[in-house]
């Protein structure tokens, strides 16, 4: 797996500067928080008052996951009826039809939680077998929780 970089980060993703936090060896938004080059002067950051005592409401834990890219695949063997309708779950799932279509063409990785919920999509219409991603890869995770 590649070194976590800066630019790995969505653009609006809160960062964490917080040197005596005690989360900030393991938090992923303090690790890139450590890369963000010297040219940046503007970002959004978490602010003290997120930490209560040895907890951070925005603390994300800073190791790799398993992420699936692409899922051209997903629907081809499903009934067309069902595809429809499933399609359309798949759509608030992903955030929207635009966005539906950037994690499809593996253009956005799909993360574990995004890709429990596809399963569980499937289980609630009745699918059988697990939903089929095209590929897997290690990544971290930058959803906000």
């Amino acid at each position: 797996m590649k070194d976590l970089t800066y630019e790995d980060a969505p653009y609006n993703w809160a960062l964490c500067f917080q040197n005596e936090c005690p989360l900030r060896d393991t938090c992923l938004r303090f690790a890139v928080g450590q890369l963000m080059p010297d040219s940046v002067t503007h970002h959004e950051t978490v602010l003290p008052t997120a930490r209560k005592d040895d907890r951070c409401c925005h603390y994300v834990e800073a190791k790799p996951v398993r992420m699936a890219r692409g899922m051209m695949g997903l629907l081809p063997d499903v009934p067309y009826e069902v595809g429809v309708a499933l399609r359309k779950h798949l759509y608030t799932i992903f955030g929207s039809s635009s966005q539906y279509y950037r994690y499809r063409e593996g253009r956005w990785l799909i993360s574990p939680h995004q890709q429990e919920r596809v399963a569980a999509l499937f289980r609630q219409f009745g699918l059988k077998g697990e939903p089929h991603f095209d590929a897997y890869v290690d990544g971290y995770c930058f959803e906000n929780k």
